[in-house]
């Protein structure tokens, strides 16, 4: 696409990647730089109050953040060893040995951590996340129902994982995961376009087909560019052999990129498209 533009302004676009990309550089070194400066000011605190638990376990979380695990799950278990009693330190023992793939003893951890506080949404996600990698899959969507039914602040990546959870225990259960996007939909907005193309992958394995139709035809209401939405139709119309449907879809595909802009009709993506199209009316119509 940049390459249809006025040298001076690809010129100035380059310019602007080029700052931007430094400036995403800058910042995540300087977070990872921020860690190491607040890890050696603790540094400097254990040296002072070597006996201090609180001050292992800070440190520990710290090391962690900065993905020295190692570090971290030493800093977790002489903090222990001193007497550190704050249930928090259990969570995040089982969230290490999580992110460590020593998952049968990250299980111990936060069944531990349940025995103290059993309400507690993140430590049930967190217990789920962990059946889902011993492949216990019954206990995982048990542990992520509560999730979902307690949780205030969701996103679609909850709604995304439960859904996973519900497939991995019955692969089958379309039924369920489509209920579980239908809440999440209602909950985070009907436009969350990761939800609703799941949905659409959903409904297609399932051999929904009008349903499918109709949630093609929500993408092409949504959005301004709707040639591939109507050429991807057409691809599903004719699998689900109605020829005479997927041809009009095909003719609303090719309308759709002539009222494009001509930067746009000109882009190889589009050229490929009409060309695609043509394919298959020919294949259609012959």
């Amino acid at each position: 696409m940049i390459c249809l533009l006025p040298k001076n302004l690809r010129s100035s676009i380059k310019n602007v990647l080029l700052t931007l990309s430094f400036s995403l550089l800058t910042i995540t070194a300087f977070s990872h730089g921020d860690l190491s400066i607040r890890i050696e000011k603790k540094t400097q605190e254990i040296l002072e109050h070597p006996n201090n638990p609180e001050l292992y376990f800070e440190r520990g979380l710290l090391y962690q953040q900065h993905v020295e695990y190692v570090k971290a799950y030493n800093d977790y278990s002489k903090s222990k060893d001193l007497g550190y009693t704050n249930k928090v330190l259990r969570y995040r023992m089982a969230e290490l040995n999580y992110l460590t793939t020593d998952y049968q003893t990250a299980l111990i951890e936060i069944k531990s951590y349940l025995e103290i506080d059993d309400k507690d949404v993140k430590a049930k996600k967190l217990e789920a996340q962990i059946y889902y990698e011993l492949k216990n899959y019954k206990a995982a969507l048990k542990s992520y129902q509560y999730v979902m039914n307690t949780m205030v602040d969701i996103r679609p990546e909850d709604v995304l994982e439960y859904c996973d959870i519900i497939l991995a225990e019955d692969s089958k259960n379309y039924k369920a995961a489509l209920n579980a996007l239908a809440s999440g939909l209602t909950a985070l907005g009907e436009n969350t376009l990761s939800l609703q193309l799941k949905k659409l992958d959903y409904l297609i394995a399932s051999n929904r087909h009008d349903e499918v139709i109709k949630q093609y035809d929500y993408f092409i209401l949504q959005y301004k560019r709707k040639e591939f939405w109507y050429y991807k139709k057409a691809l599903y119309l004719v699998k689900i052999n109605k020829p005479k449907a997927a041809n009009i879809a095909l003719k609303l595909a090719t309308i759709s990129i002539e009222q494009l802009d001509t930067k746009f009709k000109n882009m190889n993506s589009i050229i490929e498209l009409k060309a695609q199209i043509q394919k298959l009316e020919n294949s259609l119509n012959t």
